[in-house]
């Protein structure tokens, strides 16, 4: 693989991105052939196989610079403290996150590309994990005196979160970013987040 550095790679694999994009908006990705996507981008095959292993290896890199940009949007606010959560914290962040979805139509193509959801779900649980586990572990679920694993809690949540988002890329509702972010918010504090025992700290 070449040096990610260079500028002229960073072109290379922006025509390269760009091709896959529009092509994604005209058919599946199993649809879609390296020839293709070479040929859109005006290189050939021998180029794409310098920066990219297989078609698989370029969509899990657009995956990672999505979910990079998510991260860091995540890890710029204070959104836990200990087991407290800061709900209007958190409403900012997602209402700066869905704002960026909203504005970046490419990112939205590929997390509606349905036959790789599960995918993106899956790295979604992880980061979302990999954050949170620390506040679930100090909580202890119960369901007629038997403990609901912390994995489990976090994937339900998980998969809440994905699940609007992805509604949220597929519809055209008019709705405003700050209102969905502040909808979502708001049916998961005053119902999912109280009954798992966390303590909602509503104040700006």
């Amino acid at each position: 693989m070449v040096k990610s550095d260079d500028l002229r790679v960073k072109r290379t694999r922006k025509l390269i991105s760009q091709a896959f994009f529009g092509l994604l908006r005209k058919k599946k990705f199993e649809k879609i052939s390296i020839q293709e996507i070479a040929d859109s981008a005006m290189i050939n095959r021998a180029t794409f196989y310098a920066h990219y292993a297989d078609k698989q290896d370029l969509y899990d890199s657009l995956i990672d610079q999505f979910l990079a940009s998510f991260t860091g949007i995540l890890d710029e606010q204070n959104l836990v403290d200990g087991n407290n959560v800061h709900v209007k914290e958190i409403e900012t962040v997602l209402s700066r996150f869905y704002e960026f979805v909203r504005d970046n139509p490419e990112i939205a193509q590929m997390i509606t590309d349905r036959a790789h959801d599960q995918r993106l779900k899956n790295r979604f649980l992880e980061i979302l994990s990999e954050r949170y586990t620390e506040l679930f572990e100090k909580l202890e679920v119960r369901e007629k005196d038997v403990v609901v694993p912390n994995d489990f809690v976090i994937s339900y949540i998980s998969s809440i979160l994905v699940g609007t988002l992805d509604w949220w890329v597929s519809t055209s509702t008019q709705m405003s970013a700050k209102d969905f972010a502040h909808l979502i918010i708001k049916l998961i504090s005053n119902g999912h987040l109280t009954v798992l025992g966390v303590n909602i700290n509503r104040e700006n």
